[in-house]
């Protein structure tokens, strides 16, 4: 198991996501009269972190996503953006080779939404594949609960209170607002069901 200290210095590969967001973040931020000092004390993130985020060089989690969006007082689609194809209104949400697939690459990890659009809607069901990284990333909390269930590979979420390896067949049920952190350990990408209590985008 590597117990490496993340650092935030070390630059993951631009993409054109990372910058959207990352442009999103310093505009709200900026709009609220806020330092990233001010902000990295707000949302538990580390102000070198949020600059490297904010120029679009390390990507967000979606962990970490929800605690900036919660620190900002906005919602997490204020700061993705509602890019993706609308999809069709119906109980009925068709993903198989459907080019209206929403698709949202975030750091280390690949979420597909599986879940339609409902008014006032509570749930959202993603799709996580997570890749391996050399670093565990920074502990981070935010409002609600979450679910994860592995459907290929292992997982460890860590704790201020100890870790949980997870591998296939294996779920995890925990309240937000406990500091935690993700991360394959492994040599290959982890498959994942991940059911967070909030939509991640808008469908219209």
């Amino acid at each position: 198991m590597q117990t490496n200290t993340p650092n935030p210095e070390a630059e993951a590969p631009v993409n054109d996501h990372a910058v959207r967001v990352g442009a999103a973040i310093r505009k709200v931020r900026n709009d609220q009269g806020l330092s990233l000092r001010a902000l990295a004390d707000k949302c538990g993130l580390s102000s070198g972190f949020l600059s490297l985020a904010e120029r679009g060089v390390s990507a967000l989690s979606l962990t970490s996503l929800f605690a900036l969006a919660e620190a900002l007082g906005v919602d997490a689609v204020a700061l993705l953006g509602a890019t993706e194809s609308p999809l069709e209104k119906s109980y009925v949400v068709r993903r198989h080779d459907s080019p209206d697939n929403i698709r949202v690459v975030m750091g280390d990890r690949e979420h597909f939404v599986l879940s339609g659009d409902l008014p006032d809607q509570k749930l959202e069901v993603l799709r996580t594949t997570v890749s391996p990284t050399e670093n565990t990333p920074e502990m981070t909390k935010h409002d609600g609960e979450e679910f994860c269930y592995v459907l290929d590979g292992e997982l460890t979420f860590t704790f201020t209170d100890g870790e949980a390896i997870l591998r296939a067949g294996d779920s995890i049920h925990f309240t937000s607002s406990k500091p935690h952190s993700v991360h394959n350990d492994t040599q290959t990408p982890t498959k994942t069901l991940w059911i967070v209590d909030r939509p991640l985008l808008h469908r219209t």
